[in-house]
């Protein structure tokens, strides 16, 4: 491993130096003759609002910077973004927004969570089971969300909008066809995309095809990483009188021989220990939405959805007689309901009341299959084994309630509430048991209801027409899940521990201070914010006994809210257009946490990070170059809980860190820090009324880096150099 001189922060002060040495430039008159609009946000507030008037942090990624960065995944989207922190290989990846991932942040899907009963805490691979090509847009909020989504959102909320169409005065008809290559992993990835609309109806649909083969690092293959995926997405608006829309839409993702590297080498026979042979997860919304219907609403929405996913694993394990492949199939099925009224009140409709509740019922269950190979004779027998989560239900209704209002001209307030309620029932079977684990069959029965209520205050302040202070004070939880209850046994990436059930656990909570500076002329646009996360209640870990589970004793845990603790950090993004067709920019986060209780950090606390570079655009933005800088800091601090993480192993596919044939990657279990240099460009080969042909070249990695990112599990080194093309047809 090739630890590099760390001079990241010299340049990043160097930049923002220039920056500040043209600041009195950023006043001068528009650099384009078009008047600059409103980046308008709804994740947010649920409701479309002015993204310079909302009091918490957002990112906004838009179509364009989607299709220029030509990601393999949803969560590779969001690298290089301010304040989230993305490891990402293959079909894995999961971000983290100040300092949590994992439960603890909301995935939406054209706001319809996928967080369910059935999520688990630390990476999962929920986010990055979205087809990449029917990305329109995503909207993060960085920071509690818990009023505006309940559960989960202690760290913030990702919604990822997919495209669809819009309406017409006359008939408009159009799509378009896109094909990429990368070089590293031989991925492939073709979609077509159509839309057709009027002033009444608007339709748009498409389907995509994705293989990704194994990744390579300088030093060769991370072999498992690959996997295959179709997906494809459709959406019907119709709109019988202006105002008044219909819509139904649907996305599916499919995804085939997903790979995992962590634990890939365990077996003696080559077969890699952890495989997925299929995931699918598919949305099927249907909303109506009415405009202007009086003082008492200007926009109400009514929608309803159901959820599926459905996945097969496989965990394959070899002894010195025995071959077991156990087979689990994992069901989950939601459907849920919801309405919500946004209405504008007072002299110059300074005031706006938003409101609604939600209702949502899940069915969770799994079963399991374990097929026993003898290795002298070859022969199979096919069983039920012993242990697994038990099936339930998920029940969850909340209602909500937010207000914007302006005491004063300059001065804009936020304020909002929620209540939620949670009722989670298990349904065990004896089979559910693993035998001699230390736990019974009414171990595993829930009946549990909890009941939370969050708050948030908020307010921007205009100093000037260019400068605003801003100020966020919320609350947020997150109710247990059947993983923090009622999961018991090995786990899958950790050999050293098993986990007995704990149905006595009940709801984390946070509460998070933040204050900041926002600039946004015509040439400069920038943020900076710090932010204290309190932390309580936060269900933990801790050594039960110990129990023998098919002869080999371990280590038992039980979990509880057992500890207190807190994430502070600092957020800082700038862009500065020089001219035109020059633009610098860059970006740094700091996060520190510390668990209070225990009087050691917290997990999965990212290093210092950030990215800084240069962009260019031709005038008529015919073709465009991007160079940029990725760079961490060395990980230094870390849990004690770290040590048994297959991250911080020499070799992840060696599983957990031991002292002979897995040593941790560094005695003291530190992860050194890197910076990774990519190039983007792209160019407009041909355009003709709305017909264009365009081409995009990344080069990733341009130098070959060796580094490993902090917390993926997936890694023995992050990947290599990679050229990615791709051609986009419109007609």
């Amino acid at each position: 491993m090739v630890v590099t001189h760390f001079r990241f922060p010299t340049l990043a002060l160097s930049l923002t130096a220039l920056v500040v040495g043209h600041l009195q430039a950023a006043e001068k008159p528009k650099l384009d003759d078009e008047e600059e609009l409103p980046t308008m946000v709804i994740t947010a507030s649920r409701t479309a609002q002015d993204q310079k008037k909302v009091p918490q942090s957002t990112n906004v990624v838009e179509q364009k910077r989607i299709e220029h960065f030509q990601a393999t995944t949803p969560s590779e989207m969001l690298q290089e973004q301010p304040g989230i922190w993305v490891n990402q290989v293959a079909a894995q990846g999961s971000p983290i927004i100040r300092g949590q991932m994992g439960n603890k942040l909301v995935y939406l899907w054209d706001g319809i969570r996928i967080n369910n009963g059935g999520i688990f805490s630390g990476p999962n691979p929920f986010f990055n089971q979205f087809p990449v090509d029917a990305v329109g847009r995503m909207e993060v909020v960085r920071g509690a969300g818990s009023v505006q989504y309940g559960s989960d959102a202690i760290g913030g909320v990702i919604n990822v909008m997919s495209k669809r169409g819009e309406f017409s005065e006359s008939l408009n008809v159009g799509g378009d066809v896109y094909s990429r290559y990368g070089s590293n992993n031989t991925e492939f990835t073709n979609a077509i995309n159509v839309h057709m609309s009027n002033d009444m109806w608007a339709f748009a649909a498409g389907w995509s095809e994705q293989d990704a083969g194994n990744y390579y690092s300088s030093s060769g293959a991370l072999a498992p990483s690959g996997f295959h995926g179709s997906s494809g997405y459709a959406n019907l608006a119709f709109q019988p009188v202006k105002g008044h829309v219909f819509r139904v839409s649907w996305v599916g993702n499919e995804r085939t021989d997903v790979n995992s590297y962590v634990q890939s080498k365990l077996n003696a026979n080559g077969v890699p220990r952890i495989f997925s042979p299929l995931e699918r997860r598919g949305i099927v919304k249907m909303d109506y939405t009415a405009q202007d219907l009086g003082f008492l609403s200007d926009e109400l929405k009514v929608y309803g959805y159901y959820q599926y996913y459905d996945q097969l694993r496989e965990r394959r394990v070899q002894s010195a007689t025995t071959f077991n492949n156990t087979i689990t199939n994992s069901d989950q099925d939601v459907w849920g309901v919801g309405i919500q009224n946004a209405a504008t009140f007072g002299k110059g409709k300074n005031t706006r009341l938003v409101y609604g509740m939600d209702y949502r019922h899940e069915n969770l269950s799994a079963s399991q299959t374990l097929n026993s190979t003898l290795l002298a004779t070859g022969v199979t027998t096919v069983s039920q084994p012993a242990g697994i989560t038990p099936d339930g239900t998920y029940e969850v209704f909340d209602t909500f309630v937010t207000l914007d209002l302006k005491p004063m001209d300059k001065l804009l307030l936020n304020l909002g509430a929620r209540y939620e309620n949670t009722h989670l029932h298990s349904r065990p079977e004896a089979l559910d048991v693993i035998p001699g684990a230390g736990y019974t069959v009414n171990d595993l029965a829930a009946n549990k209801y909890w009941n939370a209520v969050t708050w948030n205050v908020g307010a921007v302040y205009q100093a000037t027409k260019s400068f605003d202070l801003v100020a966020n004070v919320a609350t947020g939880f997150r109710s247990p899940t059947y993983s923090d209850l009622l999961s018991a046994g090995t786990p899958v990436f950790s050999s050293l521990t098993a986990s007995l059930p704990s149905t006595m656990i009940n709801p984390e909570k946070s509460i998070t201070y933040e204050i900041g500076a926002r600039v946004h002329t015509e040439r400069l646009k920038g943020s900076l914010t710090g932010y204290l996360t309190k932390l309580s209640d936060i269900i933990t870990s801790t050594t039960s006994g110990t129990v023998v589970i098919g002869g080999t004793t371990y280590s038992a845990t039980r979990k509880s809210n057992s500890a207190q603790g807190y994430i502070t950090g600092i957020e800082f993004d700038l862009s500065y257009s020089l001219d035109r067709h020059f633009t610098v920019f860059n970006n740094t986060t700091w996060t520190y946490g510390q668990n209070q209780s225990d009087n050691v950090p917290l997990r999965f606390i990212p290093p210092l990070y950030g990215n800084f570079g240069v962009r260019f655009e031709s005038d008529e933005k015919k073709y465009w170059v991007e160079l940029s800088e990725l760079w961490a800091g060395p990980l230094i601090r870390h849990n004690t809980s770290d040590e048994i993480d297959a991250g911080f192993s020499t070799d992840p596919a060696l599983g957990s860190p031991n002292t002979t044939t897995n040593p941790p990657l560094d005695s003291n279990f530190q992860i050194p820090g890197f910076f990774v240099t990519n190039i983007r460009t792209g160019v407009k080969v041909w355009e003709e009324g709305n017909r264009s042909f365009s081409l995009t070249l990344n080069l990733n990695n341009v130098f070959d880096t060796k580094y490993r990112q902090a917390y993926s599990q997936q890694q023995r080194q992050a990947a290599g150099f990679n050229v990615v093309v791709g051609g986009r047809l419109t007609f």
